[in-house]
């Protein structure tokens, strides 16, 4: 259990980057930031992350969802795929600006075996429409058209749980699970 499990807590599935993307992204984002000027806060590079599947919010972190969570990420047995971090854009509703990609089969392949784990355990899958993102600031101050960039190219070869305890300075990984190898010739 987590040290701060009686405050609120978001629990959900994601694409957790690498050193080496984070800091590509982070670059990305500096150059966006530079070019268009959207303001607001930028997010620290150690919380990137691409949401696959939101859980809730929580009043201290039930263990019966985390257990339950975690038998569902169990159960999803995908392949790796690569995904192109090609378009920036924002949510003006929520005041953020993000690197998106679009629906990929392989993003949408690993969602869907997530959904479907989630459902056979009886854990309730977020249903808004998936706008699959990292999300680079808050409080945008300016909002823009969608646009693209030049693609980041991000090779997945896993997915985790993250457990965002509020007030906490990281976002703590409660487990990972590998996708299928590809098929590669030695």
């Amino acid at each position: 259990m987590h040290a701060n499990a009686g405050g609120t807590h978001r629990l959900f599935f994601a694409l957790w980057p690498g050193e080496d993307m984070r800091d590509a992204i982070a670059t990305r984002a500096a150059d966006f930031d530079a070019a268009c000027a959207p303001g607001g806060r930028a997010v620290a590079p150690q919380r990137y992350h691409l949401t696959l599947q939101f859980l809730g919010s929580f009043a201290g972190l039930p263990e019966g969802v985390v257990e339950g969570a975690i038998a569902a990420g169990q159960r999803v047995h995908a392949p790796e795929f690569t995904v192109l971090l090609d378009r920036v854009g924002c949510f003006e509703r929520n005041r953020v600006w993000w690197l998106g990609c679009k629906l990929s089969p392989g993003l949408r392949d690993l969602r869907g075996e997530l959904e479907r784990a989630l459902a056979a355990i009886d854990l309730r899958a977020d249903t808004a429409p998936f706008v699959p993102h990292v999300t680079l600031g808050r409080n945008l101050r300016q909002a823009f058209q969608p646009r693209k960039v030049d693609p980041l190219a991000w090779p997945l070869r896993d997915f985790v749980l993250v457990d965002s305890a509020a007030g906490a300075p990281a976002y703590r990984i409660v487990q990972r699970w590998p996708l299928d190898p590809l098929n590669r010739e030695s």
